[in-house]
């Protein structure tokens, strides 16, 4: 009978090692291969061109990604199949900042714009302004001094009652 040799033990994971990728992995939708393109193209760029028919699981996973790595999430997309306009989306939502004065300023410089503290919305915008609109939007998200922590309000809880505990035996409390 022959005993095989034991296998050393692994200190550090192999990168090539299957199940250490997909520790950190995004659970990704059923993508198509261009699906899957834009979204890689999006990683490189910083914002997601969904201009494709289905894009509802492309930005689901975009906006995994940016939350996971805490940056805004900037989409733009097309009004509508054979539109020569589109729409620029900027969601601070999966960051834990917002939008400043000076922010919602820099964001109504870029176009006419619906800002406020957690997100911006251009519409009208020509399909071949979008992606430079797009990477403008998200400089100017990412600019320090356009965003701020946001802080959110404390819980109105009152740890102090207004009148004492009184301690009630059993025989009283049932009676």
């Amino acid at each position: 009978m022959r005993v095989s040799p034991a296998r050393p033990l692994k200190f550090s994971p192999n990168f090539a090692d299957s199940s250490f990728i997909s520790m950190f992995a995004l659970p990704q939708p059923a993508l198509t291969a261009r699906g899957r393109r834009r979204l890689q193209q999006a990683h490189e760029d910083g914002f997601l061109d969904a201009t494709c028919c289905d894009n509802a699981a492309i930005v689901k996973a975009h906006g995994l990604w940016c939350w996971r790595l805490k940056i805004p999430m900037v989409w733009v997309e097309r009004r509508s199949r054979y539109s020569r306009y589109g729409r620029i989306h900027l969601d601070m939502f999966t960051t834990p900042n917002l939008l400043n004065s000076s922010g919602r300023a820099a964001m109504q410089a870029l176009g006419a714009a619906k800002v406020s503290a957690h997100d911006a919305h251009w519409d009208l915008v020509p399909r071949g302004n979008l992606a430079a609109i797009g990477r403008a939007t998200l400089r100017a998200a990412l600019r320090t001094g356009n965003c701020a922590m946001n802080r959110g309000q404390p819980l109105g809880i009152d740890i102090h009652p207004r009148r004492p505990l009184q301690l009630v035996t059993r025989k009283a409390a049932s009676a």
